[in-house]
């Protein structure tokens, strides 16, 4: 790999993480409340990135400017490592995305959970050659792809999913469960409001304030 590709993979990078970033995306609590099924705005941002990424993907696949590799499924290791990343990501409220793009925003809990990844990825790897017999080759079924199971093209079936993906998005509310505050009354009194308000008379500025009672009103301008 010479030094123009790991030039463009580290500024492709930097951008990815960039946007991550200004999105909120490696908010903890944007994270933990899109896990709960509250703020679905993190939800759309991946739904968004799975469609341009598949379609772009796949369209240079298609030209020969990129080199599609499909990876085997295996179904048993890939059932128990989306259960374990399910919990971790729950638990940290981070991903392995999210956690090196809060680290550099200086959180401190984004650094252990960086850390507890890089300690995980390295004894999977230390383990692979006794875990593999037990997770990889039972239930692998090779290279799968969902075009080659239907008999058509991977870039028609790109973009069917791309726009279905962007459907949803299209109509998916940003947070569920929000209620318009109502002003309670009760005994036909009404509760007292106030309201200040920017004012300008004649180039000078100032503030007004309204108050409304039950059967008196006031205004006082101050100048």
């Amino acid at each position: 790999m010479d030094i123009k590709t790991l030039l463009w993979g580290l500024l492709i990078g930097m951008a990815f993480g960039a946007t991550l970033s200004l999105s909120g995306a490696a908010s903890y609590r944007m994270i933990v409340n899109a896990l709960r099924l509250k703020d679905l705005r993190l939800l759309k941002i991946i739904m968004t990135a799975l469609a341009v990424g598949t379609l772009g993907v796949t369209l240079l696949d298609a030209a020969g400017m990129a080199h599609l590799q499909i990876k085997p499924a295996y179904l048993l290791g890939v059932a128990l490592g989306g259960i374990l990343f399910g919990i971790g990501f729950a638990v940290a409220g981070y991903c392995p995305g999210t956690c090196v793009v809060a680290a550099a925003e200086r959180k401190k809990d984004a650094f252990f959970v960086l850390l507890g990844g890089l300690l995980g990825a390295m004894t999977f790897g230390l383990l692979y050659p006794s875990v593999k017999p037990v997770l990889i080759d039972p239930l692998s079924f090779g290279e799968v792809r969902v075009s080659d199971l239907l008999g058509i093209s991977p870039v028609w079936m790109a973009i069917a999913f791309s726009v279905l993906l962007l459907v949803v998005v299209r109509f998916l509310p940003d947070r569920i469960g929000e209620r318009a505050s109502a002003v309670s009354s009760s005994g036909g009194k009404k509760q007292r409001e106030h309201r200040w308000e920017g004012v300008s008379d004649g180039g000078v500025g100032g503030l007004r304030r309204r108050a409304g009672t039950p059967g008196a009103g006031g205004r006082f301008v101050c100048l």
